[in-house]
């Protein structure tokens, strides 16, 4: 019987697409007009007439997906055929940091009133993405970004598949500024998708950013797609099972609820679409959440009160899949062979094309004041330096600002072009001729890959270049362990040496002399110099 109605459906639904006159290609053949009208009146008692919403609650009765069923019968043809019933999706979608890769700034000092984002900020990774447009965008929310003068105001030039689609056989080619892969079967992929994005949908893009799996964020791998509890608590498929939006909120606020194709949570906090959901927001706070544990009374006014919950809780990064800590720039140009090899992660250390590296598993992160706030480097506007290593982000933050508190980091430290006489973090052009006739990629001469970005952004380059040293915080949240993993778990003193005497804290960036299990003081503090009363563990 599902079948017939399913055969009915798809007769009505053609005629429908005719007598609206989609701009769409019917793949299916099917009776002379009159005879089809006259069977959709008698077995799907359906009317030509119906709207979306018919359509939707027609497939809903018969127990059908209204995707697979309209593009088993309509040619996708990209993104036109989305928007022909989601023209506000379509305009959302316009203004998202996923597709304009920038957006509001508040919370990059200096430039709270604007709009900045991955489109102006520097790294030390492939560094940033004028002039190599046409490489970067393979996982752009969009079509054919390999110029500035894309159009960001045309919604067909918004990708939709990437981020919903459930097939699996989706994927963008390396070269060609986000366009799919040749080959693709899209109808197969656009009968697939869903409303909501998967973890799969998020995380195939963002453990790769940087050239590879868990490359750059080092705790955002594609294992995490189908991961266990004890790798992370949330999305384990034995844990919480929770989808990435569940605290991005990428199609909507999580905090007020309100309808967007914006992204809660943005990395390193660049772009602000929604208050992405905090520990809190699930847990209650720290007191409540460690009651009847060991480490109750550990947690509270007094003591380690300044903990962030990720602290203690992602105790170690890159626990599977290696990640990158160390990229020297310098180092490239050269014919290196064989290619070393890390002989503990099994990665290559050394890359013609981008210099040498050095990859970590089990990385301890390192521990900074943060209050959600960051001082960034950005092309043209903050791009200039006066000593080293440069500090590319950093959170800012500290023991007296209410709202900070002591947050997990992944450093990243290498070295990078810069412009010795205009102390300016340069822009390299390396990948494709939409930037310039000299990409490095192609000729290997800094010098010429150099002008073309500057004659493209418009950077000050004397033609002298050398390379500076550099540093990059980037936020820690994922990889979140089960508890008797955390850091401090189990009874006094012996959790405590997690953390104290073991060399692993920096306390001179926390704001202490040293551990106060040594002796520590924290500067400036109505406790410096005095050993009476308890000692402050925050």
């Amino acid at each position: 019987m599902k079948a017939q109605l399913r055969a009915s459906w798809h007769m009505a639904l053609s005629a429908v697409a005719a007598l609206l006159l989609l701009p769409a290609t019917i793949q299916a053949a099917g009776p002379e007009s009159n005879d089809l009208a006259a069977d959709i009146q008698v077995n799907a008692g359906l009317s030509s007439s119906m709207s979306a919403q018919d359509f939707i609650e027609y497939a809903s009765i018969n127990d059908e997906d209204i995707h697979e069923l309209y593009f088993s019968v309509i040619l996708y043809e990209g993104t036109q055929s989305c928007l022909m019933c989601h023209q506000d999706a379509g305009q959302q979608a316009l203004d998202m940091g996923h597709f304009k890769w920038q957006g509001k700034s508040e919370n990059i000092v200096g430039f709270e009133s604007g709009e900045f984002g991955k489109n102006q900020l520097l790294n030390n990774f492939c560094i940033a993405v004028p002039t190599n447009e046409g490489r970067c965008t393979q996982c752009h929310a969009g079509y054919g970004y390999d110029h500035k003068s894309y159009d960001f105001t045309n919604p067909a030039n918004v990708d939709c598949l990437i981020c919903h689609d459930q097939s699996g056989t989706y994927a963008k080619d390396l070269k060609t500024a986000g366009r799919p892969v040749p080959g693709i079967d899209l109808n197969v992929v656009a009968q697939s998708v869903a409303a909501v994005p998967q973890r799969k949908n998020c995380i195939n893009c963002h453990a790769k950013a940087g050239g590879g799996d868990n490359v750059k964020h080092g705790d955002i791998s594609t294992d995490l797609i189908a991961t266990t509890r004890d790798y992370d608590v949330h999305m384990g498929t034995d844990g919480a099972d929770m989808k990435c939006v569940a605290c991005h909120g990428t199609n909507h606020d999580p905090k007020d609820g309100s309808v967007n194709h914006g992204n809660a949570g943005m990395s390193l906090h660049s772009v602000h679409e929604g208050e992405m959901k905090v520990c809190t927001d699930c847990h209650g706070n720290q007191q409540n959440i460690h009651a009847g544990t060991d480490a109750e009374g550990m947690i509270g006014p007094g003591w380690h009160e300044k903990l962030a919950c990720q602290t203690c809780h992602i105790p170690a990064i890159a626990r599977k899949i290696s990640t990158k800590v160390e990229w020297y720039w310098a180092d490239a140009g050269q014919d290196v062979n064989p290619i070393p090899i890390d002989p503990e992660t099994g990665r290559p250390e050394y890359d013609k094309k981008k210099g040498s590296f050095k990859w970590e598993n089990d990385v301890r992160p390192v521990l900074r004041y943060s209050n959600g706030k960051w001082q960034r480097k950005l092309i043209g506007a903050s791009d200039k330096y006066t000593s080293e290593p440069i500090q590319l982000a950093v959170p800012q933050g500290d023991y007296n600002d209410p709202e900070a508190m002591i947050y997990p980091f992944k450093l990243m430290v290498g070295n990078q072009p810069v412009d010795p006489n205009t102390k300016t973090i340069l822009v390299p052009h390396l990948f494709g001729m939409k930037g310039g006739a000299n990409p490095y990629w192609g000729k290997f001469d800094w010098n010429l890959a150099l002008q073309d970005a500057a004659d493209y952004t418009g950077q000050d380059y004397s033609g002298e270049y050398a390379f500076a040293a550099t540093e990059m915080l980037m936020s820690v949240n994922h990889e979140v362990a089960p508890a008797e993993m955390a850091l401090g778990a189990g009874v006094a003193p012996e959790g405590c040496m997690d953390c104290h005497t073991t060399g692993y804290v920096d306390w001179t960036e926390i704001g202490w002399t040293d551990d106060p299990f040594n002796g520590g003081e924290r500067v400036g503090s109505e406790l410096s110099g005095s050993t009476n009363g308890p000692i402050r563990l925050d």
